[in-house]
């Protein structure tokens, strides 16, 4: 079976433009083929007929949603809630499981076909992508980009690490992000994040889920309701402290209720160390608590834009560009964590370039990304942009007020 790698996506969109006097390859240049980048690709292909070349550096297109995100998390919470409604709801509608099994307790998960079907079903996806942009004339080479200047892009080969470099009038950043290990000892070692969640060929008897915010309480519901013993390691009282407490106070309530094992006010992990002989992992908290026998520890403690090389001091704090991106080389200011500052029309400190989505740091949310795309494409195309009063109008998306939503387990269980 074949696993599914963190991603980072680059996509460039061409034609021949004219801008400063000079003639450059393509009209714009998109690195990023996630959510964000192909809305903007395919937006600026299609409605404005721009030419589109997308650079992808994972052969997969359509970002952390599709690949290790939004899409196969809602596989396997789908399967989740099937074996909750079998273990706990099929006798209250009056049905049973044929062969005798109480409510539903004799239901046995097949892993590796369910691993199996949710990735054919991601490859699915990407393949959609693919002729989604041929449809729209969008053309893909698969690479890493870095920026050489305002207007220029170097992009290495994956296939024989060729280098090439494109030129346009316009350059958009929607590399998206990705999860982040903590510091501590053993645990770059012998933790994973909710990209190598993906990876698992086999459920955990025990899983260790460290985090508080959605990913965390999402994929230790999920495993539980699978049969997994879940511990969630929390550093503070409980998870989804930023939601509205009467939610985050209900679905405290109800993973306990469902076997999830919370560990509170822990302030992290310290140390996460494997037993040779049974290869099973134990967590020792920084608050002097230790968890036995874990087949796996899931950090979900966070994410940071992909803007460089993934180096992170002891803090987690941003250490600097290194040698993916080079946005500090051409000008582009980035944060103290590493998002590219944009102002409300997405434009980064230097004229002509442009960033989207994750990267950003505003709104994390793949609806956001793909109207961010949408409407900076607009913006940097439309013909027909000004109003009946002669005033340029300024295409842009509106961070305020957006909706979320979590999907946990359990539903409430019956008495």
């Amino acid at each position: 079976m074949e696993n599914l790698p963190p991603v980072k996506f680059y996509v460039v969109i061409m034609s021949s433009s004219q801008q400063q006097g000079g003639v450059y390859d393509y009209d714009l240049i998109c690195i990023g083929g996630g959510s964000g980048g192909i809305a903007c690709a395919k937006r600026a292909a299609s409605l404005h007929s721009q030419k589109v070349l997308c650079i992808e550096k994972s052969n997969r297109l359509g970002g952390t949603c599709v690949n290790v995100g939004c899409v196969p998390t809602k596989v396997m919470w789908s399967a989740a809630q099937l074996a909750h409604m079998l273990k706990h709801d099929v006798k209250q509608y009056g049905l049973s499981i044929c062969d005798g099994g109480e409510k539903g307790s004799n239901v046995k998960l097949d892993y590796t076909k369910l691993k199996i079907a949710r990735d054919d079903y991601v490859k699915r996806l990407n393949e959609i992508y693919l002729d989604g942009f041929k449809s729209a004339g969008v053309t893909c080479v698969y690479g890493t980009a870095s920026v050489v200047n305002a207007h220029t892009i170097k992009v290495v080969s994956s296939d024989n690490g060729a280098a090439q470099c494109f030129t346009a009038a316009h350059i958009v950043i929607a590399t998206g992000g990705r999860p982040i290990l903590p510091p501590g000892e053993g645990i770059n070692e012998h933790c994973i994040t909710s990209d190598g969640f993906f990876e698992l060929t086999e459920l955990p008897s025990v899983a260790v889920i460290v985090g508080a915010g959605y990913i965390a309480v999402e994929l230790a519901g999920v495993l539980n309701a699978l049969g997994s013993e879940v511990h969630l390691v929390l550093r503070d009282s409980k998870a989804l402290r930023d939601f509205d407490p009467m939610i985050a106070d209900g679905l405290d309530v109800e993973m306990q209720r469902s076997g999830i094992f919370i560990h509170r006010y822990t302030k992290g992990v310290a140390k996460v160390v494997l037993d040779t002989m049974t290869k099973k992992k134990n967590v020792t908290l920084v608050c002097g608590d230790t968890i036995y026998g874990a087949d796996i520890v899931l950090m979900a403690v966070g994410r940071t834009p992909n803007t460089d090389d993934g180096l992170l001091s002891d803090e987690l704090e941003y250490k600097g560009n290194t040698d993916t991106l080079d946005l500090e080389a051409c000008g582009v200011q980035l944060t103290s964590n590493g998002h590219v500052i944009v102002d409300e029309y997405q434009n980064t400190t230097v004229k002509g370039i442009y960033a989207m989505g994750d990267v950003c740091g505003h709104v994390e949310l793949t609806p956001m990304a793909i109207a961010a795309g949408r409407r900076l494409a607009d913006r940097l195309f439309s013909k027909d942009n000004t109003s009946s009063g002669g005033e340029k109008l300024l295409s842009k998306v509106s961070y305020d007020l957006v909706p979320t939503v979590v999907f946990s387990h359990p539903v409430r269980l019956t008495d």
